[in-house]
């Protein structure tokens, strides 16, 4: 298999599973970094790896720095010329700097500290002394010494940050489906175990233009460059540096865009038609809810289901992780453990009655229950309500003051959640809602599963823009029924019959021509019957309105002469 193909592999297999995909929808294509993003983050890693394994094997084969009493000739060697040519060009450096002055004296005292060095080197290899020396008897014994042992320590971490990057690498994608396009970031610390992941997601119907741009010669040369989604929320962009083949990931984009504006456009037009002029009954939609956790029975007082679904309303509630209930019945029960041991020794030393000793435990269960109740309750009802019209974040007191702020989905610009090494190892995270106006931004702090809390505001976001598009058809084509009403009231189009056939009322006394459908045919007159009397349907005249009757009158008469 070739590297190529090996890569794209590998991307797709971490798309997949970075997404939480709904139903019917796919992944279409996936790009990652290039592999020039790559060597330039190792760059550091490799630096480490030669700089310190280096140093430790120099040290392991008898190597030291600045020796003295060598044995080497002194004056001016080879080296020593290197120096004294380095030694002229800073203090040319330098002398023009002075000569230049300037407000920053920091450049110029850097320069001087470095004439200083070059020339203390000099000094000091002119009389006998060496910078690098080996001598394995001298320096014996230094290949496991303290100093070589975290040397070889800091270069087997720099080895294994090799791993580390190319992995992180690998995780960094752009992906596309066919419901909407994911940037996907992850920041490694333990694969699978500590991971800081920001996803940020703008759907297909929200695009309006999509941009890939090699700014500079290496960039087209290599095929790699910056791709930029642009939304029609504000702040929404999206931006991903250093991608692979950026005009293929932008053509796809476009085409997906494309397709999905057409098939829409056909689909509500259709749909908008047979519901305001023929009123039959819109199918209803039902929007993507989670499963229903089952009921924990009284418990669910003091753990209730997160998220708590209401499938009656189409409504989402979501509350912080379990762990900071924990975290706020903790302080109850080091009281709760700090009292009972001073009750014990109060007991023991004999300092209160049994019967003080009674109350005093009573007091402190009551107190325990009470503080606990209190937290409980806190956390109940801290909660972040999701609805098919708005966003709710509730923050309330027990028996006390509350604050709600709510937002209407369609002022959101942006959804992206955050988490860190620990929240990703406990399963929790930030949901960050960006909303324009006054509302500002909504922060869901601590939600469980934050890449699901993500998805589904989307969702609910994306069928919100939907109605809002099918409430303007609606609007659209309810003006259309009522033209086409004030036509037939104004007779510039006549009534349709329930067979589909459109007919006036015949002249008086005069045979006249139906004409039919194509696929109807006349029936023919019996014998002693008159033939039916058929209407003629002539074009509307210059004013739009149908011919009189004398107007028709000729053509009945020609009529009745070939019957």
């Amino acid at each position: 298999m070739k590297l190529g193909n090996l890569i794209d592999k590998l991307l797709y297999e971490d798309a997949d599973a970075a997404l939480d995909l709904a139903e019917n929808e796919q992944i279409l294509y996936v790009t990652g970094r290039h592999w020039v993003i790559l060597l330039s983050r190792l760059i550091i890693p490799l630096l480490g790896i030669s700089f310190f394994g280096g140093i430790a094997i120099y040290r392991a084969i008898g190597g030291g720095f600045l020796v003295t009493e060598t044995g080497e000739p002194t004056g001016f060697d080879l080296f020593n010329i290197i120096l004294v040519l380095i030694e002229a060009v800073l203090m040319l450096f330098w002398v023009a700097l002075w000569v230049r002055g300037g407000k920053d004296p920091n450049p110029g005292r850097v320069l001087l500290a470095a004439n200083l060095a070059v020339l203390a080197l000099i000094y000091f290899r002119y009389n006998g002394g060496r910078i690098f020396f080996i001598d394995p008897g001298r320096f014996f014994g230094q290949a496991f010494d303290p100093l070589n042992l975290l040397l070889i320590g800091l270069a087997t971490i720099s080895l294994f940050s090799i791993f580390f990057v190319v992995y992180d690498w690998l995780n960094d994608e752009l992906i596309l489906t066919n419901r909407r396009v994911v940037y996907d970031n992850d920041q490694v610390f333990i694969p699978k175990l500590l991971e800081q992941r920001v996803q940020q997601q703008i759907f297909i119907e929200e695009i309006q233009d999509v941009q890939a741009a090699t700014k500079t010669y290496p960039q087209h040369w290599l095929k790699y460059g910056t791709i930029e989604v642009k939304s029609a929320r504000i702040g929404g962009n999206i931006v991903f540096h250093g991608a692979r083949n950026p005009k293929e990931m932008q053509r796809r984009i476009m085409t997906q865009v494309n397709e999905n504006r057409r098939k829409r456009s056909e689909a509500d037009l259709e749909k908008m038609v047979e519901t305001r002029v023929y009123n039959e009954p819109p199918p209803k939609v039902k929007r993507p809810l989670p499963e229903a956790r089952p009921s924990l029975g009284w418990l669910s007082w003091i753990l209730p289901p997160n998220p708590e679904v209401q499938a009656e309303k189409e409504t989402i509630i979501w509350r912080q992780h379990w762990l900071f209930l924990l975290q706020g019945i903790f302080p109850p029960l080091v009281m709760l453990f700090v009292g009972w041991i001073l009750i014990v020794l109060l007991g023991s030393w004999g300092l209160l009655p049994p019967v003080w000793l009674t109350v005093l435990s009573i007091a402190l269960v009551l107190a325990f229950l009470a503080w606990s109740a209190w937290e409980v309750e806190d956390y109940r009802n801290d909660m972040y309500i999701l609805t098919p019209t708005n966003i709710i974040d509730v923050e309330k007191k027990p028996i006390g003051p509350e604050d709600r702020r709510a937002a209407s989905l369609g002022a959101i610009t942006n959804v992206s959640f955050e988490t860190t090494f620990i929240s990703n190892l406990l399963g929790y995270g930030n949901v960050v809602v960006e909303t324009a106006g006054s509302g500002g931004k909504f922060t869901f702090t601590h939600v469980p599963n934050p890449r699901d809390v993500v998805t589904k505001i989307n969702d609910y976001y994306v069928m919100f823009k939907r109605a809002e598009k099918e409430r303007s058809l609606n609007d659209m084509l309810e003006l259309l029924r009522h033209y086409h009403l004030a036509q037939q009231r104004h007779n510039e189009i006549l009534p349709a019959q329930p067979n589909g056939a459109t007919q006036i009322e015949p002249a008086p006394d005069a045979t006249t021509k139906l004409l039919l459908p194509a696929g109807h045919e006349t029936a023919p007159a019996s014998a002693g019957q008159s033939p039916p009397a058929t209407v003629e349907l002539l074009p509307p005249q210059g004013n739009g309105t149908p011919p009189s009757n004398d107007d028709q009158q000729p053509r009945a008469t020609e009529e009745q002469k070939s019957t």
